[in-house]
């Protein structure tokens, strides 16, 4: 037998022994996503599409706020793409099928993968110090030694790619660069599905099937028994294959409001706690335990975390699914027990009587909305309805309107949303809410519903499609940019600092609008360290505007953001939602006197003030 059959049988064998490990491998992970609940939408395919090639071919994600490192990232992706014609060709010859490496064709091919050969050489390189020396903190404290060898592994295959322009195929040494070159490749099979570079493999298929909504979180079906999260074996087929995607890059849980604030809570280890209990087959442990129920009330439900993931995972649907399993067993904490309560028996957050209500309406002289004589519907929510400093804002938003000659009525009843229900997993008290308000919606019939929370606009927006009522809703800010176009505002600039709501400028991306309406009355913007479609939460979602912060560990997150606002120098920070309002004015409270003195106001009064 002569040495090139030789080579070639001990290629079949290796190939098939590697592609076995690998296959077995990607099965088993394969069936943890399919036992589970079918959960894969495709909707909205247009979206999904343009996502795909954006954040998957074009790496968007990995791109955005860590240019060096996202480079360094796009291009080993770049070139595995680029490669994946000349590994196949390769191995093809090697393995006696068809040779076509003596063309003219794929001499060409071979010639036009030399600038991304140096470029994920480049790139591994800077990626290998990064991992190794550098150690930023999202990568965690211990070196993986996993990540070095495949670092190493990447290097080497360029290097042998490389070698081959200066080393003859037929000799002796061109056969040994040959073959390190074939037998990494295939040790990347038996390593990958092992692996966080696993992504590789999902990462597509979890950017296509992200939900086009973000902090999506679907109802659940009462007729069917559901009650959410309860045990691993409920995790739905989108949240394995999550878990099972996850690259550990640290992204979620440095933009965590929560871990910044020195809490407890790391989205990345929720993810990868997820997934060491899918693989470990722990399917009747419950989710309490697996991530600690402590933890779970901590998030703000901010959508930081699924924002920044560069692989398309959905965090919220797995924090918010598992606090429903809690709730339904009564687990919640006491500060949402009595939260509930004031819902269940006032239809509003703050427990209060009806009559408060309704002499703010009664006071301002609102009218009852009827859509034969008005153009919008004033959506007061809570809120606006029984919050005396936020009523402050409502008035400014009233007058700019009447100065307009916007002809706007509200309702006559009007409950809470159901945004605290819902985010912090009391979806049977959500859907209570939901079911009545669309039902008033519906007999009131506005063509557009004005709102001055972002947690309303989200709601009713988004939410309450999934009862089938759809309406146009939008936040004041960006309604009112759009109406005071061409208007004169306050001479001369004063320093201002723009507070982003999390639900206005991540959920909505609506960061152009407010910013317009501050240059156009008098407002010199000074942007704090985390802004528009990225900001830092100031920590009242997800329920925990009721928590009792005393009693957690690490800094109030509204401390944290106040601290970073007060740090752009502006004498004002200008809010546009009631519940950043409220955390940072209890933050501006408690803040060390010696500092200097910051006014908070509300971006429609800030307006108003400065009307000509």
């Amino acid at each position: 037998m002569t040495s090139q059959r030789v080579e070639t049988l001990i290629l079949w064998i290796l190939v098939l022994a590697c592609g076995g490990a690998f296959a077995v491998q990607c099965a088993a992970r394969l069936r943890l996503i399919a036992s589970a609940e079918n959960s894969f939408s495709i909707d909205r395919p247009a979206l999904r599409v343009r996502r795909f090639l954006l954040d998957v071919l074009a790496q968007r994600q990995t791109l955005r706020e860590r240019p060096m490192t996202g480079l360094s990232h796009a291009c080993v992706f770049w070139g595995f793409l680029a490669f994946a014609g000349y590994t196949t060709i390769e191995f093809l010859a090697g393995l006696g099928i068809v040779d076509l490496t003596g063309t003219r064709a794929f001499a060409a091919y071979r010639m036009a993968l030399l600038p991304f050969a140096v470029a994920v050489l480049g790139g591994i390189l800077f990626l290998l110090v990064r991992r190794a020396l550098v150690r930023p903190i999202a990568l965690g404290a211990t070196v993986s030694a996993e990540s070095i060898v495949i670092g190493l592994f990447i290097a080497a295959l360029m290097i042998t790619f490389l070698l081959t322009f200066g080393l003859a195929p037929a000799t002796a040494a061109g056969r040994a660069n040959w073959w390190v070159h074939a037998l990494v490749i295939l040790a990347f099979l038996v390593l990958i599905p092992a692996s966080k570079h696993f992504h590789l493999v999902l990462s597509p298929a979890t950017v296509f099937l992200k939900s086009p909504e973000l902090g999506g979180v679907p109802n659940l079906d009462f007729e069917k028994e559901e009650v959410g999260l309860e045990t691993v074996k409920d995790l739905k087929s989108k949240m394995v294959l999550d878990a099972l995607t996850c690259v550990e890059c640290g992204r979620c849980q440095v933009n965590c409001p929560a871990w910044g604030a020195g809490e407890e809570l790391n989205p990345k280890q929720i993810i990868l706690q997820t997934q060491a209990a899918l693989l470990a087959g722990e399917r009747d442990r419950t989710l309490g335990a697996v991530y600690s129920e402590e933890v779970l009330w901590q998030c703000t439900t901010c959508g930081a975390c699924e924002n920044q993931c560069p692989v398309g995972i959905e965090h919220l649907p797995i924090l918010i699914g598992s606090r429903r399993g809690l709730v339904s067993n009564g687990r919640a904490p006491g500060y949402l027990a009595e939260m509930y309560n004031h819902l269940e028996r006032r239809g509003n957050i703050w427990g209060l009587g009806y009559d408060y209500r309704e002499r703010f309406v009664v006071g301002e002289k609102l009218e009852t909305f009827d859509p034969r004589t008005h153009d919008i519907l004033v959506w007061l929510g809570c809120a606006g309805a029984f919050e005396p400093d936020f009523q402050r804002s409502l008035r400014a938003l009233f007058a700019i309107l009447r100065r307009q000659g916007v002809a706007f009525g509200v309702l006559a009843k009007e409950r809470c949303n159901g945004d605290p229900a819902k985010r912090t997993g009391n979806e049977y008290m959500f859907q209570e809410l939901a079911a009545g308000n669309i039902e008033t919606l519906k007999a009131a019939a506005p063509k557009k519903i004005l709102a001055s929370c972002p947690h309303c606009v989200k709601t009713i927006g988004e939410d309450y499609r999934r009862f089938g009522y759809r309406v146009e809703i939008v936040h004041s800010a960006v309604y009112v940019e759009e109406l005071t176009r061409g208007w004169a505002g306050a001479s001369g600039q004063e320093a201002v600092t723009f507070h982003d709501p999390c639900y206005l400028g991540r959920y909505q991306g609506k960061v152009d609008e407010p910013r317009a309406l501050l240059a156009r009355f008098g407002g010199g913007l000074r942007e704090p360290v985390r802004n528009r479609d990225n900001p830092y939460c100031c920590g009242a979602g997800g329920g925990l505007l009721f928590a009792d912060k005393e009693q957690e560990p690490g800094s109030r997150i509204s401390d944290v953001r106040f601290a970073q606002l007060r740090q752009t120098g502006a004498g004002t920070v200008v809010t546009a939602c009631p519940f950043c309002s409220i955390m940072l004015k209890g933050a501006g409270a408690s803040a060390s006197a010696g500092g200097t003195p910051v006014q908070l106001v509300d971006l429609m009064t800030f307006v108003q003030d400065r009307l000509q």
